[in-house]
């Protein structure tokens, strides 16, 4: 039985009426197990109404997508999640695209749930909504660039305020973070949702135009530079209100200095010591088989390539400026509680229009106490990886995939090395890089490795993506790995997924 107070301030979501099966997907690779209510409200609340803004471009307004449910993403117990459902029906809207291509690209393989046919969006209506997609695509480039300036000016105007010691200015760039933030995760779930398309065209293209030309696809398709080696480069200066000083903080946490946030709220060293030539080959294996090839079958295969490549370049830059707008509000937020006279516990329990609002409504902040107490309860209870809320009765059950997830490569190539985890030194010898997941602040020792191994990981999963700008092989799926013992002799082959234990201290 819920109580008056607790109904007010509601911890978890409500589950969409027509898509009922939920994952942690992409989130419980590379973000905290569980979110604060206040990072909650940074993260998912923007990336919904980005996704529902996609949506309405390519289709109209699907009635399935409108309402006052959340349609794409869900918070329970303190876990975020992406609706599997809802995303595979996205991808039944694309002609040419399957569920499976959804899910092995961001959620490891697992079988989607079955379709909702009545709500599939007809022929006509599937066509032009994939032609306006590549429009959006098209526009990708110039929209990071302008956004750009703009997370730079919020990084120099939180600087002039924490400066001056001014709630006034703070407030003003707690204002213009809003719509910064909503960009930013709006171009990240365009060039995600892109991606995917995309990728099923090339391979389709390529196993017509080259022998195994689906199986070559990981070897051609690279971004042809990421913006993490610039923003640790910036982050090497040590200048507080840099690009790079998110690094030193969890991605997706804002409360990551408060308890019990911080106990999830998992970093890597951020940078490596010594020196070491980037495996990267000085002509992109693309340009060298479009030589092999006729004219006309060499630019269809390099102009797909450097396609595929623009948009991870793309999905990694608008990810970028989403953690450094982050940044921003875990910088000032706790400022601002001060200034209010808030307590500082209380604000990683309020949402960020909550806390805008305590200027005019002070009694807002009572919300945060049968809030944390919400939280506390949730964070007791044990949350699956994936969620099935198809029954009435309320009850949280795992939603059990027939399929188990299985290794496989995401990166071409064959690397042998020693274990080494993103928290040890780089050794003399080739390395391993092995660890239970991984995001792009492992990016500093990438240089150093022969290769990594992922306890989770798919097909465009961060990871993935860094490993193939770097030319370094990788495998996910690979249950334990991070359980190897430093010194464990280890090959892996990023074309097939093998792994071979070659000799285990």
């Amino acid at each position: 039985m819920t109580d008056a107070s607790e109904a007010a301030v509601p911890v978890d979501t409500d589950p969409h009426p027509y898509f009922r099966v939920y994952s942690a997907g992409n989130f419980g690779e590379v973000a905290p197990e569980r979110l604060s209510p206040m990072s909650w409200s940074l993260v998912g609340e923007p990336m919904e109404r980005g996704t529902r803004a996609l949506a309405r471009r390519l289709w109209g307004r699907p009635p399935w997508a409108e309402g006052t449910h959340y349609v794409f993403v869900g918070y329970f117990g303190c876990r975020p999640y992406h609706n599997l459902a809802a995303y595979c029906h996205l991808a039944r809207a694309i002609p040419g695209l399957d569920p499976e291509d959804v899910t092995g690209a961001y959620f490891e393989g697992v079988d989607a749930p079955a379709e909702v046919t009545a709500l599939r969006p007809g022929r006509a209506r599937r066509l032009a909504g994939a032609a306006r997609l590549l429009r959006e695509l098209r526009d990708v480039g110039p929209r990071l660039r302008a956004l750009e300036e703009r997370v730079a000016e919020l990084e120099w105007g939180l600087r002039a305020a924490l400066t001056a010691r001014s709630p006034i200015a703070l407030f003003g760039v707690l204002r213009d973070a809003r719509p910064v933030l909503d960009e930013a995760w709006a171009l990240h779930i365009l060039t995600t949702s892109g991606l995917v398309p995309l990728g099923a065209v090339q391979r389709r293209v390529y196993g017509t135009l080259l022998r195994h030309g689906d199986e070559v696809a990981h070897w051609l398709s690279r971004p042809r530079e990421l913006v993490w080696d610039r923003l640790h480069a910036a982050a090497a200066t040590m200048d507080p209100f840099g690009p790079g000083h998110f690094l030193d903080s969890s991605f997706y946490e804002v409360a990551d200095g408060t308890a019990p946030w911080r106990d999830y709220a998992v970093r890597h060293k951020r940078t490596a010591t010594g020196e070491a030539d980037p495996a990267v080959e000085p002509v992109s294996p693309a340009d060298a088989l479009a030589g092999m090839l006729s004219p006309w079958r060499g630019r269809t295969v390099r102009a797909l390539a450097v396609a595929v490549g623009e948009v991870m370049a793309g999905r990694e830059h608008s990810k970028s400026l989403a953690m450094r707008t982050l940044h921003v509000h875990r910088r000032l937020l706790p400022e601002l509680a001060t200034a209010l006279g808030a307590p500082a516990e209380a604000w990683p329990y309020l949402t960020v229009r909550e806390f805008a609002g305590l200027v005019t409504e002070p009694g807002l902040a009572d919300r945060a106490g049968p809030r944390a107490e919400a939280c506390r309860r949730a964070l007791r209870t044990p949350m699956p990886e994936h969620l099935d809320l198809t029954g009435d009765d309320g009850v949280v059950r795992p939603w059990l995939s027939a399929s188990p997830p299985t290794r496989r490569g995401v990166a071409p190539g064959v690397g042998t090395g020693v274990v080494m985890t993103p928290d040890d030194d780089p050794p003399d010898e080739p390395a391993i890089i092995v660890c239970a997941s991984a995001d792009a602040d492992i990016a500093p020792l990438l240089p150093f490795a022969a290769g990594i191994l992922s306890e989770r990981g798919s097909d465009l999963s961060h990871i993935a993506i860094l490993s193939r700008e770097y030319g370094i092989p990788c495998v996910v799926g690979y249950p334990g790995a991070a359980a190897l013992p430093p010194g464990t002799a280890v090959s892996v082959n990023g074309n097939t997924g093998e792994v071979s234990i070659l000799d285990q201290h």
